[in-house]
């Protein structure tokens, strides 16, 4: 049975402004288009689509028909010698044309693999409805003959406008198992130069469909959800990663991940656990921790690779990880955080703030006395708390200190007690609290 798969909770969410932005897009795209048409024009085939979002038919074709045999100096292919030229003239459009000067540009492939059995999730843009990244991958077709490796691939995305306007399928799993490909043929000549790129500008630009070839084999899959993780410095976050069963696989897939090592001293990666047992076309999860440091470097393109090894299979996946600098605070500390007061002495502790991503300001300190024990309860009178000084000006990322100093009556009955401590600038507020014990 066909798996064709696509997103379908937001398929309809965002279409109007879709439909106004790609043909403001396409319009003004068209009239600075380069033309170049083959001597015979493709017509558009007549294979329907699997995205109900899609409107135009497909025309099978390969990868090779799409980006033809003519090299460049990097041995990627030309836009020349492309068998779908001009392609769709705005690649963020959400309804391209299904054809450009006569010529094709909905297509269907079948049986390709994806090139180094990873795809990254780049290139983000803010949309009125949320942030979306587009799912980069390159593709190869395992029947090609050329000895040129590059003749033989093809850049393909699933775009971030799509994805906006709910019409986009799910990113592809990470597995050797071969896909079929509906989408449409796009000229990027910026990436002409890049191995990422395959050396060429050809790509399938938006994909706007996929599904598990055909052409099966037992394997495993992995996939994130979400397939960017986000995290502030100082701070942690979670991510779901699945391992699927394909095609009757069964058995234990050991898992490992790390970070771009740039930031592995400052941002930690765990999977818990750390092997899933498939049964056959079942599944299992592993829970993806990042955990960032208050030093860790603010970056929206950090890479966590995750790895799945089964006998000798093994499979890849790219995740973007970005790390964000949280808004300006500080922090409150007192040492000790437990001190003994008897009759006729004085405890202190030394309060320390610390200004934490370039805080700068006043803060101010109070604090209060409560029972923390039976005994305590029954004293007519608590101990006296007071801070000295009672405000501090902090600079930005640096520390500023007071000393809480507590002290006991004739009346104060000995137990434990507690000192709450508040400081307080703006609306940001934080706590801390010191043990008293009174003795005799």
């Amino acid at each position: 049975m066909e798996q064709i798969i696509l997103t379908g909770s937001r398929r309809h969410r965002g279409f109007a402004n879709a439909i106004t932005l790609s043909t403001l897009m396409i319009f003004s795209a068209l009239l600075a288009y380069p033309i170049l048409v083959n001597s015979a024009a493709i017509a558009p085939g007549s294979l329907p689509s699997w995205n109900p979002a899609v409107s135009c038919t497909a025309l099978l074709t390969t990868i090779e028909g799409v980006i033809g045999n003519q090299a460049n100096a990097n041995g990627g292919a030309t836009y020349g010698g492309g068998g779908f030229i001009p392609g769709i003239p705005n690649k963020r459009a959400t309804f391209p044309p299904c054809s450009v000067n006569g010529n094709a540009t909905f297509v269907e492939i079948h049986g390709v693999q994806i090139d180094t059995l990873t795809y990254t999730v780049e290139d983000c843009a803010q949309y009125p409805n949320g942030k979306f990244c587009d799912t980069t991958f390159n593709a190869q077709d395992p029947k090609c003959t050329s000895s040129d490796v590059h003749l033989c691939t093809i850049h393909m995305e699933i775009d971030q406008a799509w994805k906006s306007a709910g019409i986009a399928p799910l990113n592809p799993p990470v597995t050797t198992q071969l896909l079929d490909i509906q989408g449409f043929v796009y000229w990027d000549a910026e990436h002409t130069s890049c191995s990422c790129h395959s050396y060429s500008g050809w790509e399938i630009h938006s994909v706007s469909a996929w599904r598990l070839s055909s052409a099966t084999k037992t394997d495993f899959s992995l996939t994130m959800n979400p397939g960017i993780l986000s995290v502030a410095q100082g701070s942690s976050t979670t991510g779901t990663l699945t391992i699927n069963s394909l095609n009757n696989f069964s058995g234990t897939v050991t898992l490992s991940v790390s970070v771009t090592p740039t930031i592995a001293n400052t941002t930690s990666v765990s999977l818990n656990p750390a092997s899933a047992s498939i049964a056959s076309n079942g599944s299992a999860t592993s829970i993806l921790t990042v955990q960032a440091s208050q030093s860790a470097p603010v970056s929206n393109y950090w890479a966590i690779r995750l790895k799945g090894i089964s006998g000798n299979v093994t499979h890849t996946l790219l995740i973007t990880l970005a790390i964000t600098r949280p808004p300006p605070d500080f922090s409150l500390s007192a040492n000790p955080s437990s001190m003994t007061v008897s009759i006729g002495s004085t405890g202190t502790s030394t309060i320390t703030l610390t200004s934490l991503y370039n805080f700068t300001g006043t803060v101010s300190l109070t604090a209060s006395v409560s029972p923390a024990d039976t005994t305590a309860s029954l004293s007519p009178v608590n101990p006296t708390a007071s801070i000295n000084p009672a405000s501090v000006n902090l600079s930005a990322n640096g520390t500023g200190m007071s000393t809480l100093s507590v002290s006991k009556s004739l009346l104060t009955t000995p137990g434990t007690y507690t000192v709450a401590i508040t400081a307080n600038s703006g609306t940001t507020s934080h706590s801390a609290t010191v043990t008293v014990t009174v003795t005799v």
